[in-house]
């Protein structure tokens, strides 16, 4: 066997191990539970800024749907996805929750615990329809999952979600919450955004603004945590590392696919025990608003200007060709006027 082919063989030997190796860690990694709360009809939560392409009668119809919903329970299912799944529409199949404990934090900041019951397949909120504010939807559940050893890892999830309620001639709460600062969810996270802002929302972020967020473990801010982001539908991804106090700040892309009006984010972040063979992850979605394009914007006002710019010039050029109509016919009458005298 000659010197060139072994070292092909060489080669193929180590590009064989390499693709096996990454094969291997990207299948563990796909692995890893991800679960996260998604909400019964959000595209109706969300404004709609497209709707220059529709008619009074739909964008009519549009609003009324917007004011009624807002208004109505909310039903929220658990996609029980990986990375390579997830996101999902919330559809009433049949398949219950898995057995765990769900937690929601009302805008007063009262926080009720209660275990999954039996072929529960939603959770729906809020109990007191006439409370409005953010509500803080929860959980904490137990699966088990294979390390790149072949070990068996206890994996806790802490999906977690914000959902806003109105209600006409409701109060609203007086002690509204990003965090749940309880021991059933150790891992969280959440805008850092004072309480007392944003009362009825802190669910949506917009295009191009910073965001400050914050990952909490134990209650307490985790310092060098990574935070994963994935974008639904532009497919955007980025990775984040909180500083000393915990914190990282976060400017969402503006998705111009126009595949829908809105686009969606999950923040993800994951902490290893290591020692007790147990993973953490904690996941939080945040519908995006898309932008109007300023130049749709002012799209109106423009038109306005330009046509009243052209109907100013079409008057004046027509001014000014009457005004020399005019003073033509003046000089022929007056020179007739005076050949008639001469004459």
């Amino acid at each position: 066997m000659g010197l060139l082919t072994r070292f092909v063989l060489l080669v193929q030997v180590l590009l064989l191990v390499c693709s096996t190796q990454l094969l291997a860690e990207q299948s563990t990694e796909q692995s890893v539970p991800i679960w996260s709360w998604v909400l019964e009809n959000e595209e109706l939560y969300v404004f709609r800024f497209d709707q220059d392409d529709l008619n009074w009668r739909q964008i009519r119809t549009e609003r009324d749907q917007r004011k009624d919903i807002h208004e109505q329970p909310k039903h929220l299912g658990l996609v029980r996805g990986s990375k390579g799944r997830l996101f999902a529409k919330f559809t009433r199949d049949g398949s219950p929750l898995p057995a765990g404990t769900l937690l929601v934090k009302d805008p007063d900041g009262h926080t009720r615990t209660t275990q999954v019951a039996p072929k529960m397949e939603e959770v729906v909120l809020p109990e007191n329809q006439m409370l409005n504010g953010r509500y803080l939807v929860g959980g904490h559940f137990v699966t088990h999952t294979r390390t790149d050893d072949g070990a068996d890892q206890e994996v806790h999830l802490y999906p977690k979600t914000l959902v806003g309620h109105r209600k006409s001639g409701g109060r609203p709460g007086s002690f509204p919450a990003f965090f749940f600062n309880d021991d059933a969810i150790p891992l969280e996270i959440g805008s850092a955004l004072s309480p007392a802002r944003r009362r009825m929302g802190g669910g949506h972020q917009r295009p191009h603004e910073s965001y400050d967020m914050e990952v909490r473990y134990m209650g307490k801010p985790l310092p060098d945590a990574t935070v994963e982001v994935f974008a639904e539908s532009s497919k955007w991804h980025r990775i984040y590392r909180s500083d000393a106090a915990g914190r990282f700040a976060v400017t969402p892309f503006d998705d111009r696919s126009r595949q829908r009006h809105y686009d969606k984010l999950l923040y993800v972040v994951q902490v290893q025990d290591a020692p007790n063979h147990i993973l953490h992850v904690a996941t939080l979605p945040v519908i995006i608003f898309r932008n109007r394009p300023e130049w749709t914007s002012h799209l109106w006002g423009y038109g306005f200007w330009v046509i009243a710019g052209l109907l100013g010039i079409c008057l004046l050029v027509g001014g000014n060709i009457y005004r020399h109509h005019r003073q033509r016919q003046d000089v022929l009458i007056r020179f007739d006027q005076c050949r008639v005298k001469e004459d």
